[in-house]
């Protein structure tokens, strides 16, 4: 009869810690985003793991406003670092129309960075096409 108490509390352990999903590092990327040289008023940035370099962190998002973004602000949520692919997408103002969407591929280092991101004027989609 011991022994089957002892497997049930193995058991019972593996289920409460084994299948806990483990918290992924974030890290603070924080920067000014600019369209064609000018503070992009409204819009977001999106941190993606670049796949191609092996690269499998968290995801990360931020909030752009007035030119500026923090992973750390309000509805944003850190980055796992290194390679990455990041998306942006900004707008005249909120609700706004669309000026740039456009995607760029960097290397982030691991913890917390200051990335700047300026969204050349010739290089930007707004027309909604895929990038």
């Amino acid at each position: 009869m011991r022994w089957k108490t002892v497997a049930f509390g193995v058991l019972v352990m593996g289920l409460l810690f084994g299948c806990k999903e483990a918290e992924q590092k974030r890290n603070r990327v924080s920067g000014t985003a600019t369209f064609d040289g000018k503070p992009i008023p409204f819009g977001d940035v999106l941190f993606t793991p670049d796949a191609t370099k092996k690269n499998s962190g968290a995801q990360g998002i931020a909030n752009i406003r007035n030119g500026k973004y923090d992973t750390s602000a309000q509805g944003g949520k850190g980055y796992g670092g290194g390679p990455a692919v990041i998306r942006v997408t900004g707008f005249d103002r909120e609700g706004g129309k669309l000026l740039c969407e456009q995607e760029f591929q960097v290397d982030l280092p691991p913890g917390d960075a200051k990335h700047d991101i300026d969204v050349p004027k010739g290089k930007a989609k707004p027309s909604g096409g895929d990038i």
